[in-house]
């Protein structure tokens, strides 16, 4: 993952208020629920010293955006000397309500969440229609765009073409009925998979689901690969066009394969770990991952998402990338804080330009930490 998106959360000097707040909307009760949730924590980051003008910023962002949708989500804030920094919404609640008012934001649940999807482009085709869902890489499920295409059928060619009645070009003599519909078809997913193209670029996409006919499947297949233009994997899943039934089978079948898409990238990634780190091209570990990111040597970050007994590290005000188990190890001692490893760590990676992977053991949170350096470690 790209850790771009978090600098702006950087650019104060001011402490930032973190607010973790499950925003799910099940009944009609929410709005009460979310607001008690909201009264407790503001009670507790006034009672850390977060100042009035904050406090009310955040007051006024929580609940709204994409937290008002209907079902089960969270929500996170960020907030500053008065300034909303950032609103993001959780594709899943927090496991509890929690805020944290430190010289760095809390980002740690946020990476992860942002961390469990990938762009990706939906397709639902038959024969003759289709429609093109691109999602971008945030847990949202409304689509970035929506594109309808229609091809041609039976009832709308040109009945003087080339190869006779039915037919779409020039009559030759040679027409052989039975090869017009496969031609047709073929000229739709043709057309078809340049709209597939734009969405994949539109989004950056990682993957194509697509589910619908068959044999509309494979000559999308082929037009999509045709000149390699196209380099990222395409796979079908069940459900497609047909009606509301088919089409909710069929984005409830690409989010379960996005989720295992996912699940094998974080694996590939930890093979590729596990591997360079007989050749000291990465390092295992807190202490060791430290110093990589002081050093700015780090790739990519590897962390846990499970939190419990996580220590707190040093952190420096001038220099964002420094970040020390102890506060003589960084340039300017008097200058050092303390914050959660994570957030500290993460503001590290992101300054550097590091990317950031989810450590995952079976498929369940770990607490282990580590990196993929950009080049080997000196003996």
């Amino acid at each position: 993952m790209d850790l771009g998106f978090l600098r702006p959360l950087y650019e104060t000097d001011a402490p930032v208020a973190s607010v973790h707040l499950d925003t799910s909307r099940a009944t009609i009760e929410a709005d009460k629920k979310i607001e008690l949730r909201w009264r407790h924590l503001r009670k507790e980051l006034a009672d850390l010293g977060t100042d009035e003008a904050t406090l009310d910023v955040l007051e006024e962002a929580v609940g709204e955006g994409r937290s008002r949708s209907f079902g089960d989500h969270g929500q996170i804030l960020y907030a500053s000397d008065g300034r909303l920094l950032g609103e993001y919404t959780l594709s899943e609640p927090p496991s509890q309500d929690r805020v944290l008012w430190s010289s760095v934001p809390d980002a740690l649940p946020l990476v992860v969440d942002r961390g469990r999807y990938l762009p990706y482009v939906l397709v639902a085709l038959d024969r003759v229609k289709a429609k093109v869902y691109s999602y971008d890489g945030v847990p949202d499920p409304v689509p970035v765009s929506e594109k309808h295409f229609t091809g041609d059928d039976l009832h709308n060619i040109d009945t003087m073409g080339r190869g006779g009645p039915g037919s779409r070009g020039g009559y030759n003599g040679d027409f052989n009925p039975k090869h017009h519909p496969v031609e047709t078809w073929r000229e739709n997913t043709a057309r078809l998979a340049e709209i597939v193209r734009e969405a994949v670029a539109e989004v950056d996409a990682r993957i194509i689901f697509v589910g619908g006919d068959d044999e509309a499947i494979a000559y999308l297949r082929d037009n999509m690969h045709e000149r390699r233009k196209l380099t990222i994997p395409i796979q079908v899943v069940p459900g497609g066009r047909g009606g509301p039934d088919a089409e909710e089978r069929l984005h409830r079948s690409a989010a379960e394969a996005l989720r295992a898409f996912v699940a094998d990238s974080h694996d590939e990634v930890l093979d590729e770990f596990e591997r360079k780190l007989a050749h000291d091209q990465a390092v295992r570990g807190t202490e060791p991952t430290l110093s990589m990111l002081s050093e700015a040597r780090v790739r990519t970050l590897l962390l846990g998402a499970q939190r419990e007994d996580e220590p707190d590290l040093w952190g420096s005000r001038a220099e964002p990338i420094l970040v020390a188990a102890n506060p003589g190890d960084l340039d300017d001692p008097e200058k050092a804080f303390k914050a959660p490893a994570s957030a500290l760590m993460l503001r590290s990676a992101a300054m550097t330009d590091a990317g950031f992977v989810e450590v995952l053991q079976h498929g369940e949170p770990a607490s282990e930490n580590g990196a993929i350096l950009r080049f080997p470690r000196q003996r």
